[in-house]
């Protein structure tokens, strides 16, 4: 039997690859050394490797999809591809990892936080352990929450450019996830204008000196810090003066203040948490209460409450600072597309970042990364950055390609990135835009640079929907749908199609609308449509970045 292998273009590091390759020939019951040598993500085993599968080849991938459904299609599939039908495979980047990734730091013991994927909650998590505990694939995990011998998240830097952990994290490359670049914030300027419901920067810093690179369509990886108005206030709450020595998720004491900071979420209640403080409560009603939160498998502690909220509804359930502080789940990065072109801005990287507030009871709410980024961080400071690579989402390797792009909102950041590849390499493809957003004049992100590229001819065709600017909504694929025989024109001259936004509602939307257009244009049946949507995937010619 051959063992099937990733090749080096599947979204994995080499270890990863090397990792999951050897995983793969122990659920096959395949001893690599068969061939004289053990499985590899390089093709050293003798046999070449497998290709990779396209994304729709998995049916669980569909968000709509409950959880019970996504598990009954992944039934009989390996391990680590039940685990991701589980997780649904969004990869929503939220959790600082994408879904195949993510899954693998499970499977292995690396990551034991079983919550953060965004469908997740008490019956995905529940779920989770008992796959993990069917496979008996629970590691040994020590008391700070991490698989002895690995790191388990990387360490935090500071807005000051040293490291939140020991002070040499990023001192030295090459950068990655576990060693990030701290890159100085060069600019952070709002997109949208007085009057807009919405709050979208354009934040751009600095590669000088890094050695970083990256390729349009590729993510940036962002290590944020909490909000340092929330850390005061749940340090004041848990009864800490914030100097406290207290264990760091990588090992090392810190101070209670910078571990609240930098190295845990304290804008989500962790199971651990609420467990450790209902043994802890004095009162015997709020100590019931909690443990009926943690048992509930259903509902458990309300999914909007962050640790204050949490100390605050139960005053008399407190710990230690150090145990409470190590009952909360590690800090992760966030993973933003990225907005531009090395091309065209050398030794810089830009994203456009949505701020995240909102008001919640006598509260105001912020997105941790957004906030830290557009907030926090000053000019000249720095964050922890590093590039992930999306192999998966790239413009043609011909510049001759004609490529239709859908971007509404925030999906324009890949999409400016491609406009400014394209224009600097001298690419000759037609170049197809379709954007939306509320209302034209306060919502229109890079209204003038993407005129700008119309203008210059750049960009051939340019489709804008702001909902909100007449009585019926209008949205992109309703101006997908206005074109359709031209953009069936454009897919039968060999046009690669590109998604960028929001899974839950645009991207399926806009998948209903390639589809119908398809059928019509094409004189299909449904189920020809969607094979000939199928192949557009498995040719690379359909990509999405979609969170």
């Amino acid at each position: 039997m051959a063992i099937p292998v990733l090749p080096e273009s599947a979204p994995f590091s080499g270890p990863q690859r090397a990792w999951l390759n050897g995983f793969f020939a122990g659920l096959l019951g395949i001893d690599g050394s068969a061939n004289g040598s053990a499985p590899s993500g390089h093709g050293s085993n003798g046999h070449a490797p497998a290709a990779a599968p396209a994304e729709e080849d998995y049916p669980w991938h569909d968000p709509a999809l409950k959880l019970d459904e996504r598990l009954k299609l992944a039934d009989g599939k390996p391990f680590e591809r039940v685990l991701m039908a589980a997780m649904a495979q969004l990869d929503c980047g939220a959790c600082g990892y994408v879904c195949k990734s993510y899954s693998e730091a499970i499977a292995r013991g690396e990551d034991t936080d079983l919550s953060k994927c965004s469908p997740g909650g008490k019956e995905t998590s529940k779920k989770l352990k008992e796959l993990l505990a069917a496979r008996k694939a629970l590691p040994v995990v020590e008391a700070n929450g991490h698989h002895p011998g690995t790191n388990g998240v990387a360490a935090k830097p500071s807005v000051n450019g040293t490291s939140g952990t020991n002070g040499t994290g990023g001192a030295h490359g090459p950068y990655d996830r576990k060693n990030p670049f701290l890159a100085p914030l060069l600019e952070c300027q709002k997109l949208t204008s007085g009057g807009s419901q919405k709050d979208v920067r354009f934040v751009s810093f600095s590669l000088r000196g890094s050695g970083l690179t990256y390729e349009v369509g590729d993510a940036l990886g962002l290590m944020p810090e909490n909000d340092p108005e929330l850390v005061e206030a749940v340090l004041k709450a848990m009864g800490a003066r914030g100097d406290e020595l207290v264990p760091a998720p990588t090992g090392p004491h810190v101070h209670a203040y910078d571990a609240l900071a930098k190295h845990f979420v304290i804008t989500k209640v962790s199971e651990r948490l609420a467990a450790l403080l209902a043994d802890s409560a004095s009162d015997p009603s709020e100590s019931g209460t909690l443990k009926t939160l943690v048992q509930d498998d259903v509902e458990g502690v309300p999914a909007a409450w962050d640790v204050l909220d949490l100390l605050e509804q139960f005053p008399s359930a407190r710990a230690p600072v150090a145990d409470m502080v190590a009952a909360l789940a590690p800090l992760q990065p966030r993973l933003y597309s990225i907005s531009s072109s090395l091309k065209a801005h050398p030794d810089e990287v830009h994203l456009t970042v949505g701020v995240v507030r909102y008001t919640q009871g006598s509260r105001v709410r912020k997105g941790v990364a957004s906030n830290f980024v557009t907030e926090t961080l000053r000019t000249r400071q720095k964050a922890g950055v590093f590039v992930h690579h999306s192999p998966g989402f790239r413009v043609p390797a011909s510049g001759d390609v004609p490529i239709i792009m859908v971007g509404p909102g925030t999906g324009i950041a890949p999409f400016r990135a491609f406009l400014q590849e394209r224009a600097a390499t001298g690419a000759t493809g037609k170049n197809w835009l379709f954007f939306g957003d509320q209302r034209r004049d306060t919502d229109f992100l890079y209204r003038y640079e993407l005129e700008g590229y119309q203008n210059s001819g750049v960009l051939t065709r340019f489709g804008t929907a702001f909902s909100r600017d007449q009585t019926e909504k209008v949205y992109v694929q309703n101006r997908m749908l206005e074109n359709a025989a031209e953009l069936w024109d454009w897919l039968q001259n060999g046009a690669h199609f590109y998604v960028c936004g929001d899974a839950r509602r645009m991207a399926l939307d806009v998948d209903h609308a390639l589809h119908a257009i398809v059928a019509q244009q094409g004189g299909l049946s449904a189920d020809d449509a969607k094979e000939y949507v199928r192949k557009l995937s498995k040719e690379k010619r359909y990509q999405r970045d979609v969170y």
